[in-house]
């Protein structure tokens, strides 16, 4: 899609007070006892919108419609402007006609934001950027990216101040086509993450560590590698080697009582994934930890003995 930002500001009559500053959007007043209830003007309006009717829309703002009307969205509940209802609807081109008429972009709230990011309008996301606004550094909006499944998406979103590394980006959401773009671009094959697995509980599962009256687990750590060890993806794990990633790393598991130690070799063991145990016998893994007996090492005099 080509971009035409450049043009669109150009051709853009916002008042100046509008651009004179960088816009904040959670300058937008939602609360509905704030919110004129509509009428069957405005619903006909709201469904023009809805539908995509540039002219209807049109027509109406050349006749006097107020470009920053706003009314109480039904059944949302939730006050919402001309600006905001395109958003919602991903209308594209009415979105550009309300700005060239004037329409005050700080008139959308935070939580719209995710809306033109998740579904992938990408020239509705920048527009709205070179507007000034500004998106949440929140897990959510980078779950609207993800979700968008667009790569120029993801990094417009990253390079607008939101923080995009192994704590912000959940496992289950590293497909290829994710990880090939993240690694090395935004992090390393041995960056921790907070839960390797596709959910919490995996690799207690795995170790059988997992109760049956057990609701939940808090996760495992471990390098972003090792997730791709625990899924069992071949073509990922070549692709970490290959980045670098150092197979002599190990993690650790609760077992409702204690931490247990554990390395790459261990689960592709547990797996019985023989695939796995090929390759990274090949590239030098270790031999698998779990289940060790520690050994004692005898006391040096004047000092306890430790175990190893």
């Amino acid at each position: 899609m080509p971009i035409v930002l450049i043009a669109l500001l150009a051709s853009m009559s916002l008042g100046t007070a509008a651009l004179a500053d960088p816009v904040s959007s959670a300058g937008a007043e939602q609360f509905t006892q704030n919110c004129q209830t509509s009428n069957p003007g405005l619903e006909r309006l709201a469904s023009a919108i809805q539908r995509g009717d540039l002219d209807y829309v049109r027509s109406a703002l050349d006749e006097g419609l107020d470009v920053n009307e706003t009314w109480r969205d039904v059944p949302a509940q939730i006050c919402r402007s001309l600006l905001v209802r395109t958003v919602w609807h991903g209308r594209a081109d009415i979105f550009n006609l309300l700005l060239k008429r004037g329409a005050d972009p700080r008139r959308i709230p935070d939580d719209a934001l995710g809306i033109p990011i998740r579904t992938g309008r990408l020239d509705m996301a920048r527009t709205l950027l070179g507007l000034g606004l500004k998106l949440p550094n929140t897990f959510e909006i980078v779950l609207a990216a993800i979700e968008s499944g667009n790569m120029t998406m993801f990094d417009l979103v990253a390079s607008s101040g939101v923080t995009i590394d192994p704590s912000t980006v959940p496992a289950w959401a590293l497909t290829d086509a994710l990880t090939l773009h993240l690694v090395p671009k935004y992090f390393r094959p041995n960056d921790t993450l907070p839960n390797v697995g596709n959910d919490a509980c995996t690799v207690q599962s795995l170790f059988g560590l997992r109760s049956p009256e057990q609701d939940g687990c808090e996760g495992t750590m471990g390098p972003l590698w090792l997730h791709f060890v625990v899924t069992g993806n071949i073509k990922m794990m070549e692709l970490m080697i290959k980045d670098g990633a150092d197979l002599s790393l190990s993690s650790e598991v609760w077992d409702n009582s204690q931490m247990r130690p554990f390395n790459a070799m261990d689960v592709a063991i547990r797996r019985k994934d023989n695939r796995m145990t090929d390759l990274l016998r090949r590239a030098g893994a270790p031999a698998g930890i779990w289940g060790r007996k520690p050994v004692r090492i005898p006391a040096v005099p004047g000092q306890p003995a430790v175990r190893k």
